[in-house]
């Protein structure tokens, strides 16, 4: 059973990511729930995009499905609710911690990773060597991803209407915040489990170096 999980991991995150969008799609239809059409269509562009990158770059199993449950905790935020509450407006924290919050932080924590996982083969030793600046290229294009996100609800709002669901300014000003928590967050991760170790190495071998020349 385990064999056959990891020979075919990819397909079933196909599956699973197609099995939710359907399921969604059809409640959002159901329920005449065009906002979430819109996102499911938008969605599924994204997913086709992604797809397509993997195909030629082979992101890492780890990115792929977080990638993938991170659409499904998007829709879940919108088309659940929790003691007649949507999700997406549930406070786990009263005033300070909300569902949307955490959806937030960990999408911009992946879009993170996965962009260090397709940047980094092209980045110099020199950069990665300065890690501080390298971490806010990271995470200014993490934030700029999203920003295309409150794009994509912005036009939710100008041509469905859905200024109630998505919120003023200061939901968009706490978006953005969350955003960057999400991404500061990838680039600690990062380092720590790619980028520091590699460091270690190489600052062993500078130090062998060093005591073979004063030898």
């Amino acid at each position: 059973m385990l064999d056959y999980f990891f020979k075919n991991k990819n397909y079933l995150i196909i599956f699973f990511t197609i099995g939710y969008l359907v399921a969604f799609a059809l409640e959002a239809f159901g329920r005449g729930n065009w906002e979430f059409v819109y996102y499911i269509v938008m969605m599924t562009v994204l997913i086709y995009i992604i797809v397509s990158i993997n195909k030629r770059l082979h992101l890492a199993f780890f990115i792929i499905w977080n990638l993938s449950f991170l659409g499904f905790l998007h829709l879940l935020g919108g088309n659940f609710y929790l003691h007649g509450i949507r999700l997406y407006d549930y406070y786990f924290i009263p005033d300070i911690l909300r569902y949307d919050n955490i959806v937030h932080t960990y999408g911009t924590f992946i879009a993170t990773v996965a962009l260090y996982s397709l940047l980094s083969p092209y980045i110099s030793k020199n950069l990665k060597k300065h890690y501080p600046i390298f971490a806010i290229v990271l995470v200014l294009m993490a934030i700029g991803i999203g920003v295309l996100n409150e794009l994509v609800e912005f036009f939710a709002v100008v041509f469905l209407n859905a200024a109630e669901q998505v919120g003023g300014y200061y939901n968009n000003a706490l978006d953005l915040l969350f955003n960057t928590i999400g991404s500061i967050l990838g680039t600690i991760f990062i380092y720590f489990y790619h980028e520091r170790p590699k460091y270690l190495v190489d600052l062993k071998k500078e130090l062998n170096v060093k005591i073979k020349k004063n030898r």
